[in-house]
């Protein structure tokens, strides 16, 4: 999947993802701060059902088309979450990968400031979580890859910053290994 992001251009404009799978472009319900980090860690992690697999597989259609809306107050229902959830409990609606890659997500970002943002950081973040799909991915990636996702969720987030208004970030689903070495 190709993703172009949007910076708004100015005051009253908003953030904009445009999706293409297969040749077919569709806008997306991306918010960028929050899904940039799980595009990094879905991407060296192997999770294939997390948020961007479930965004190139089309999943989220109702957000999606709250999106485009012309109407603010149903465009804010384009965020996956408000869209999805309906007021219930994430664990009532995330599917399982996507609630695995929000968690170890989170542990990669730490934006708690929980302890060191190191592979041993977020291994003990993980740990507290009382997980046993979550210790079988950990099992699965090893410390270097864990920093490389520190590091690449900081760096694609400079990326972001870097664009000016109105200008795009082009990237893939999944990301290459090689896009976020060269950093």
């Amino acid at each position: 999947m190709q993703i172009t992001l949007v910076k708004a251009a100015g005051p009253g404009d908003w953030d904009r993802a445009y999706l293409e799978v297969d040749g077919t472009v569709r806008r997306g319900p991306v918010h960028v701060v929050h899904d940039l980090p799980h595009l990094v860690v879905e991407s060296l992690f192997g999770i294939p059902d997390g948020l961007w697999g479930e965004l190139a597989a089309g999943s989220h259609a109702a957000s999606a088309r709250a999106v485009t809306a012309r109407d603010p107050k149903r465009r804010k229902q384009g965020r996956i979450v408000s869209g999805a959830a309906a007021g219930a409990p994430t664990g009532e609606w995330l599917t399982p990968g996507h609630r695995l890659a929000k968690t170890i997500t989170n542990c990669v970002v730490n934006h708690w400031g929980d302890g060191p943002d190191t592979p041993a950081g977020v291994r003990a973040r993980a740990a507290r979580e009382n997980s046993q799909p979550l210790r079988d991915l950990l099992g699965r990636v090893d410390d270097e890859t864990i920093a490389l996702a520190i590091r690449g969720t900081r760096d694609l987030m400079q990326r972001w910053m870097a664009v000016p208004p109105g200008g795009k970030l082009e990237l893939s689903w999944p990301l290459p290994r090689d896009f976020l070495i060269q950093g």
